[in-house]
């Protein structure tokens, strides 16, 4: 019997919504609307139409993921395909469908979108699925309500039925005038990034169209192994993959296309300016996060994200995007934020870090923020949850000096085992073994002092894991 699986896909990087949004926790995961993360969204979204969830996530997110769907109790319902290398999301939804048989059906969804209507959402899907053969791959198309720039557009042929259509063609992002032709026009479409096909049916399209991305997919799935609910590939063989996009690999060639026109609101909240429309707003007509936080003097329509622990004071502006983190601020002309991506890159190339992560990272095993640092010292704050522990592990270029500040602290440095306890400290020379691990049943709270050059992340030589990473 066919099986109904939800392919969510969920190792975007998020670097439309910096500085809120960095690779190590992206917009996915960030609780932008409601008590709940998009990914956790779209995951309930869909747990009681389908019967089965896999969710593609890069190795770096998917502790994170874990942890989001152990807050909706959904860890064990769900099978991880993780990827060490991303190559885009032709060959993630291959890889997913290749756990699939081929009379299944997969729903394949971004997981950083916001649905608020989630039963008009069922009832497309329904009726979406009851249409589906063997010569289909569906695509939700949103009727356009402006001349957006910034969404892709699928145009559409003859009427098939009630609201399906066929696809003529799947359009790139346009300039403003061509957006308005668009519009104008009455038969194109937003492009959702939501599909539902068979999976011999999008197998079969990827494999004539794209042989060596299903060539090089198929030898990375035959070279993995399964363990529990995770499937994990070798970073050589997925490197290996020619990345594409699905849009490019298979619908801009396909004849098998349809676009079903969606009857539920919809937003992929790919910018600031369109998380100002989705916030609600206050007698001025601004979206402000984190209210208690701002003093706001004759100011209207902008969109205002302050700190947690820092107060902001707003005075006489209007049509702004003002976001502030502990370590960024954006500043922008409402309409601009589109270009936020472009401001990322050239970030990137000066400063990596504050692209990658914020100030606090989390881990597997709690989290860690960075207090202070330049090239030859930094300094953290570690905290660890009761009964983890970090990997058994060396570095080349750094020695470290722990001082426990809240709990106990169990400290594997080299052959020797020791209890550290509240005001307690103890040292780790360069290239010597170490393993931090909190044994009680409370948090455990430590200040790391690291000396040496270069500082980074990437100086971690694991010697034994409990989470399996490299």
């Amino acid at each position: 019997m066919r099986e109904i699986v939800n392919i969510v896909l969920a190792g975007g990087s998020g670097t439309r919504l910096w500085p809120i949004s960095r690779v190590l926790l992206p917009k996915q995961f960030l609780k932008l609307y409601g008590k709940l993360s998009f990914f956790q969204q779209t995951i309930l979204r869909h747990k009681d139409f389908t019967d089965k969830t896999i969710v593609v996530v890069n190795d770096k997110q998917y502790f994170l993921a874990l942890e989001q769907l152990e807050e909706i109790g959904m860890e064990d319902k769900v099978t991880f395909v993780i990827e060490t290398a991303a190559r885009n999301t032709a060959p993630a939804i291959c890889l997913a469908s290749m756990l699939l048989r081929g009379e299944d059906i997969a729903v394949v969804t971004p997981s950083d979108h916001l649905i608020k209507n989630t039963e008009s959402y069922r009832k497309d899907f329904d009726s979406a699925v009851k249409f589906l053969s063997d010569n289909c791959i569906l695509t939700f198309g949103i009727k356009p309500e402006s001349p957006k720039t910034d969404y892709g557009y699928i145009e559409t042929g003859e009427k098939i039925e009630d609201s399906i259509f066929k696809t003529v063609k799947f359009h790139e992002k346009p300039d403003k005038k061509t957006a308005e032709t668009y519009l104008k026009k009455g038969n194109f479409f937003w492009n959702s990034g939501i599909f539902a096909f068979k999976v011999k049916t999008f197998l079969n399209e990827l494999e004539k169209f794209e042989p060596e991305i299903y060539k090089a997919c198929q030898q990375a799935f035959l070279d993995s192994k399964m363990r529990d609910n995770i499937i994990r590939f070798k970073r050589e063989l997925m490197e290996q993959i020619p990345a594409n996009s699905i849009d490019y690999a298979v619908m801009e060639k396909t004849d098998k296309g349809i676009t079903k026109l969606a009857s539920f609101d919809w937003s992929d909240v790919g910018s600031f300016d369109s998380l100002y429309q989705i916030h609600k707003k206050d007698k001025n007509n601004n979206a402000i996060y984190r209210e208690e936080n701002l003093i706001n003097l004759g100011s209207k329509n902008n969109l205002i994200i302050t700190s947690r622990k820092r107060a902001m004071v707003t005075i006489d502006i209007n049509d702004l995007i003002v976001v502030d983190t502990k370590d960024g601020i954006l500043i922008s002309n409402k309409g601009s934020s589109s270009k936020v991506k472009e401001a990322v890159k050239l970030l990137k190339e000066k400063n990596s870090e504050i692209v990658e992560s914020h100030i606090t990272t989390f881990r597997p095993w709690g989290s860690f923020t960075v207090l202070a640092s330049n090239k030859m010292y930094k300094v953290k704050k570690i905290y660890v949850k009761p009964h983890k522990r970090l990997s058994l592990q060396y570095h080349k270029h750094r020695s470290e000096h722990w001082v426990v500040v809240e709990g106990q602290a169990k400290v594997t440095i080299g052959n020797a085992v020791m209890l550290i306890k509240e005001n307690e400290s103890v040292y780790v020379p360069i290239g010597e073994k170490h393993r931090l691990e909190n044994p009680t049943d409370k948090d455990l709270e430590i200040i790391e002092i690291q000396v040496g050059f270069p500082l980074t992340e990437d100086d971690i030589v694991r010697i034994e894991d409990d989470y399996k990473r490299d």
